[in-house]
């Protein structure tokens, strides 16, 4: 099966699709890469495109294929059908209603599967509170270590950096803890660097299955990712906002420092999903992650929209890159200051009534 890859709000998402196959029997299913979603344009090759599960998930019994068709080869697949191949891209781009009917060939692909065993560990750092009443209550901070190393070249260059995906945000977490000098606050922190990320949440989901600390006793999460210093920091995503009092910490930090807050303006990205503070969500534990926001047709946007384009999961993510350093400088200020408030305060972070987010 063939499906376009839309990501259009009230249309079936890759999920969706791909339950949908199954349970009709399908074998297999390619996947249009979506050229009309231009936040995140398809990029080929797909330099990083290799699967890897933890080795305690559970292995599927039923074979299912699936891979991503660049929307340039359709027409490769459509010769003889009398199918316009623009077309049924610009429909399906736009979330019209897509026909469905029969390839004139049969498609056969032969593949080589190689499996290997790796392993890749998640670094954890304690800096024990000052009250013991409060010992049980741990704030985690949270950054993920992992990027893609060596991949297909980009113009000439094939390593993928990270820098700001998220390298710079694992440096964070660390002059924060220079900082502090080994002077606690009165709430345990610890520091989690997690790996596997890019493959699936898989670090942080393994910690979430095999915790050092047990998850009754983790009173919040404030992970970094998704961060771009590139313009001016007036505006800020806050993921779970209004679900937790860590959206009313963040909100009140914010507007300390001239800061707006919002929640997500781009939901179809599903980006409260894509980031390791979700597991913790899923959990019952109070979460939250940010993103810089912009305003509609703004030159922030602008410079946004170009990063997905240029930088994002490129070898382009590095230092060379164009940075707005007082943003960058910004934003540590906010972090600094919302993880002191967090783990100084009386109450530890909680769900706020009527939640769509917490477990029921």
């Amino acid at each position: 099966m063939i499906c376009h890859g839309t990501r259009k709000p009230g249309l079936p998402n890759a999920d969706e699709r791909n339950s949908a196959l199954r349970a009709a029997g399908a074998i297999g299913m390619l996947t249009i890469a979506d050229p009309g979603f231009t936040v995140e344009p398809p990029r080929w090759p797909y330099a990083y495109a290799r699967t890897v599960r933890l080795a305690t998930d559970p292995r599927s019994s039923h074979a299912f294929v699936t891979g991503t068709l660049n929307a340039g080869s359709l027409g490769k697949l459509l010769v003889g059908t009398g199918k316009d191949a623009a077309a049924l891209i610009a429909a399906g781009s736009k979330g019209q209603p897509l026909p469905s009917f029969a390839l004139r060939d049969r498609l056969r692909a032969d593949f080589n599967i190689r499996r290997r065993e790796i392993s890749s560990p998640n670094v954890l750092a304690l800096l024990p509170g000052s009250d013991p009443t409060l010992a049980n209550e741990v704030i985690f901070l949270s950054a993920h270590l992992d990027g893609y190393g060596y991949g297909e070249p980009v113009k000439g260059d094939r390593l993928y950096n990270g820098t700001l995906d998220d390298a710079a945000y694992v440096a964070l977490l660390i002059r924060l803890a220079e900082r502090r000098r080994g002077q606690p606050f009165r709430r345990p922190i610890l520091f989690a660097a997690y790996t596997g990320e890019e493959k699936g949440l898989l670090g942080s989901r393994w910690y979430v299955s095999h915790p050092t600390v047990p998850l009754s006793h983790i009173a919040g999460v404030i992970n970094l990712d998704q961060l771009r210093p590139i313009f001016p920091l007036e505006l800020l995503t806050v993921h779970a906002l209004n679900d937790t009092t860590l959206g009313d910490d963040a909100r009140a930090v914010a507007d300390s420092l001239g800061i707006e807050v919002q929640t997500d303006s781009e939901p179809e990205r599903n980006l409260l999903r894509r980031t390791d503070h979700w597991p913790f969500l899923e959990a019952g534990i109070p979460a939250t992650n940010f993103v810089f926001g912009f305003r509609p047709g703004s030159r922030s946007e602008q410079i946004y929209r170009q990063w997905y384009r240029a930088g994002y999961h490129r070898p382009q993510d590095d230092l060379r890159q164009q940075m707005d350093w007082k943003a960058a400088a910004d934003f540590n200020r906010f972090f600094y200051k919302l993880v002191e408030r967090v783990a100084d305060q009386p109450a530890a972070p909680a769900w706020k009534p009527g939640s769509t987010l917490k477990p029921q």
